[in-house]
Protein backbone atom coordinates (compact mmCIF):
# COMPACT_ATOMS: atom_id res chain seq x y z
CA UNK A 1 0.00 0.00 0.00
CA UNK A 2 1.23 3.45 -0.90
CA UNK A 3 2.30 5.65 2.01
CA UNK A 4 0.13 8.73 2.53
CA UNK A 5 3.07 11.03 1.76
CA UNK A 6 3.61 9.32 -1.62
CA UNK A 7 0.06 9.92 -2.82
CA UNK A 8 -0.21 12.20 -5.88
CA UNK A 9 -2.33 14.75 -4.02
CA UNK A 10 0.22 15.17 -1.20
CA UNK A 11 2.17 18.44 -1.33
CA UNK A 12 5.37 17.63 0.57
CA UNK A 13 6.71 21.19 0.43
CA UNK A 14 3.57 22.66 1.97
CA UNK A 15 3.52 19.91 4.59
CA UNK A 16 7.13 20.67 5.58
CA UNK A 17 6.43 24.41 5.84
CA UNK A 18 3.23 23.82 7.83
CA UNK A 19 5.00 21.51 10.27
CA UNK A 20 8.41 23.17 10.65
CA UNK A 21 7.67 24.22 14.22
CA UNK A 22 7.06 20.59 15.25
CA UNK A 23 10.02 19.03 13.45
CA UNK A 24 12.71 20.40 15.77
CA UNK A 25 15.00 21.53 12.94
CA UNK A 26 17.67 24.21 13.03
CA UNK A 27 17.53 26.79 10.25
CA UNK A 28 20.32 24.98 8.38
CA UNK A 29 18.53 21.63 8.75
CA UNK A 30 15.24 23.13 7.57
CA UNK A 31 16.94 24.73 4.57
CA UNK A 32 18.64 21.44 3.69
CA UNK A 33 15.42 19.44 4.07
CA UNK A 34 13.53 21.89 1.86
CA UNK A 35 16.29 21.85 -0.75
CA UNK A 36 16.45 18.03 -0.80
CA UNK A 37 12.67 17.89 -1.10
CA UNK A 38 12.74 20.44 -3.92
CA UNK A 39 15.50 18.65 -5.81
CA UNK A 40 13.73 15.29 -5.40
CA UNK A 41 10.45 16.80 -6.60
CA UNK A 42 12.16 18.25 -9.68
CA UNK A 43 14.13 14.99 -10.15
CA UNK A 44 17.43 16.85 -10.05
CA UNK A 45 20.43 14.69 -9.12
CA UNK A 46 21.59 15.53 -5.60
CA UNK A 47 25.26 15.77 -4.73
CA UNK A 48 27.13 17.56 -1.95
CA UNK A 49 28.29 20.11 -4.53
CA UNK A 50 24.69 20.81 -5.59
CA UNK A 51 23.51 21.11 -1.98
CA UNK A 52 26.39 23.40 -1.00
CA UNK A 53 25.84 25.64 -4.00
CA UNK A 54 22.06 25.87 -3.58
CA UNK A 55 22.00 26.27 0.22
CA UNK A 56 25.11 28.40 0.60
CA UNK A 57 26.40 26.06 3.32
CA UNK A 58 30.07 25.08 3.50
CA UNK A 59 30.99 21.43 2.94
CA UNK A 60 31.79 21.06 6.65
CA UNK A 61 28.47 22.59 7.74
CA UNK A 62 26.56 20.51 5.17
CA UNK A 63 28.23 17.33 6.50
CA UNK A 64 27.15 18.26 10.04
CA UNK A 65 23.59 19.00 8.94
CA UNK A 66 23.29 15.77 6.96
CA UNK A 67 24.68 13.80 9.91
CA UNK A 68 22.10 15.40 12.23
CA UNK A 69 19.22 14.73 9.81
CA UNK A 70 20.33 11.10 9.52
CA UNK A 71 20.65 10.82 13.32
CA UNK A 72 17.07 12.12 13.67
CA UNK A 73 16.03 9.48 11.11
CA UNK A 74 14.59 12.21 8.90
CA UNK A 75 17.03 11.55 6.07
CA UNK A 76 18.17 8.27 4.55
CA UNK A 77 20.93 8.21 1.96
CA UNK A 78 20.93 5.19 -0.32
CA UNK A 79 23.82 4.47 -2.66
CA UNK A 80 23.82 2.11 -5.61
CA UNK A 81 26.48 1.57 -8.22
CA UNK A 82 24.82 4.21 -10.42
CA UNK A 83 23.24 6.78 -8.11
CA UNK A 84 22.96 8.19 -4.62
CA UNK A 85 19.46 9.05 -3.42
CA UNK A 86 18.47 11.31 -0.56
CA UNK A 87 15.14 10.16 0.86
CA UNK A 88 13.09 12.12 3.39
CA UNK A 89 10.63 9.32 4.17
CA UNK A 90 11.73 9.34 7.80
CA UNK A 91 10.66 12.97 8.08
CA UNK A 92 7.12 12.03 7.12
CA UNK A 93 7.20 8.83 9.21
CA UNK A 94 8.36 10.55 12.40
CA UNK A 95 6.08 10.48 15.45
CA UNK A 96 5.00 14.05 14.70
CA UNK A 97 4.25 13.08 11.13
CA UNK A 98 2.19 10.11 12.27
CA UNK A 99 0.09 12.47 14.41
CA UNK A 100 -0.27 14.78 11.41
CA UNK A 101 -1.26 11.84 9.22
CA UNK A 102 -4.03 11.08 11.68
CA UNK A 103 -5.30 14.59 10.97
CA UNK A 104 -4.76 14.87 7.22
CA UNK A 105 -3.43 11.78 5.48
CA UNK A 106 -6.05 9.58 7.05
CA UNK A 107 -8.70 12.14 6.15
CA UNK A 108 -8.55 10.69 2.66
CA UNK A 109 -9.03 7.22 4.13
CA UNK A 110 -11.93 8.50 6.26
CA UNK A 111 -13.62 10.01 3.21
CA UNK A 112 -13.14 6.88 1.13
CA UNK A 113 -14.40 4.71 3.98
CA UNK A 114 -17.44 6.91 4.57
CA UNK A 115 -18.19 7.22 0.84
CA UNK A 116 -17.66 3.47 0.38
CA UNK A 117 -15.46 4.01 -2.67
CA UNK A 118 -12.19 5.61 -3.76
CA UNK A 119 -12.30 9.37 -4.15
CA UNK A 120 -12.27 10.76 -7.66
CA UNK A 121 -9.42 13.01 -8.76
CA UNK A 122 -11.59 16.12 -8.40
CA UNK A 123 -12.73 15.02 -4.91
CA UNK A 124 -9.09 14.46 -3.88
CA UNK A 125 -8.20 17.91 -5.21
CA UNK A 126 -11.07 19.53 -3.30
CA UNK A 127 -10.09 17.70 -0.10
CA UNK A 128 -6.45 18.67 -0.61
CA UNK A 129 -7.46 22.35 -0.84
CA UNK A 130 -9.54 22.03 2.32
CA UNK A 131 -6.65 20.39 4.21
CA UNK A 132 -4.43 23.38 3.37
CA UNK A 133 -7.00 25.97 4.45
CA UNK A 134 -9.24 24.42 7.10
CA UNK A 135 -8.61 22.61 10.38
CA UNK A 136 -8.54 18.86 9.65
CA UNK A 137 -10.79 18.14 12.63
CA UNK A 138 -13.41 20.52 11.28
CA UNK A 139 -13.29 18.75 7.90
CA UNK A 140 -13.78 15.41 9.63
CA UNK A 141 -16.74 16.80 11.62
CA UNK A 142 -18.31 18.09 8.38
CA UNK A 143 -17.89 14.61 6.87
CA UNK A 144 -19.60 13.11 9.93
CA UNK A 145 -22.43 15.61 9.64
CA UNK A 146 -22.87 14.75 5.95
CA UNK A 147 -23.01 11.08 6.91
CA UNK A 148 -25.62 11.72 9.60
CA UNK A 149 -27.81 13.58 7.09
CA UNK A 150 -27.11 10.95 4.41
CA UNK A 151 -25.73 13.61 2.09
CA UNK A 152 -22.36 12.09 1.33
CA UNK A 153 -21.11 14.34 -1.41
CA UNK A 154 -18.36 16.91 -1.56
CA UNK A 155 -20.70 19.79 -2.43
CA UNK A 156 -22.77 19.22 0.71
CA UNK A 157 -19.62 19.01 2.84
CA UNK A 158 -18.32 22.20 1.21
CA UNK A 159 -21.59 23.98 2.13
CA UNK A 160 -21.31 22.75 5.73
CA UNK A 161 -17.72 23.95 5.97
CA UNK A 162 -18.55 27.33 4.38
CA UNK A 163 -21.50 27.78 6.72
CA UNK A 164 -19.39 26.93 9.77
CA UNK A 165 -16.57 29.19 8.67
CA UNK A 166 -18.97 32.08 7.93
CA UNK A 167 -20.34 31.68 11.46
CA UNK A 168 -16.92 31.35 13.05
CA UNK A 169 -17.56 27.79 14.20
CA UNK A 170 -14.37 25.98 15.22
CA UNK A 171 -13.67 22.29 15.74
CA UNK A 172 -13.68 22.96 19.50
CA UNK A 173 -17.20 24.40 19.23
CA UNK A 174 -18.34 21.31 17.31
CA UNK A 175 -16.74 19.04 19.92
CA UNK A 176 -18.61 20.89 22.67
CA UNK A 177 -21.87 20.92 20.68
CA UNK A 178 -21.93 24.73 20.56
CA UNK A 179 -22.45 24.68 16.79
CA UNK A 180 -25.93 23.16 17.17
CA UNK A 181 -28.68 25.60 16.47
CA UNK A 182 -26.23 27.83 14.62
CA UNK A 183 -26.41 25.69 11.48
CA UNK A 184 -29.19 26.00 8.90
CA UNK A 185 -30.07 23.01 6.74
CA UNK A 186 -28.17 23.20 3.47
Amino acid sequence: MKKWYNEPFFDSTSWIFENLMYLNLSSEEALTVLMINYLNTKQIRITNDVLCKRTGLSYEKLDQVIALLCAKNYLDIKATSKTVSFQLNGLFESEMAKREAAGSGSLYDAFESEFGRPLTQSEMQMLSEWVHNIDSKLILYALKEASIYRSLNMNYIARVLKDWMDKGISSEMVEEGRHLGRRKNS
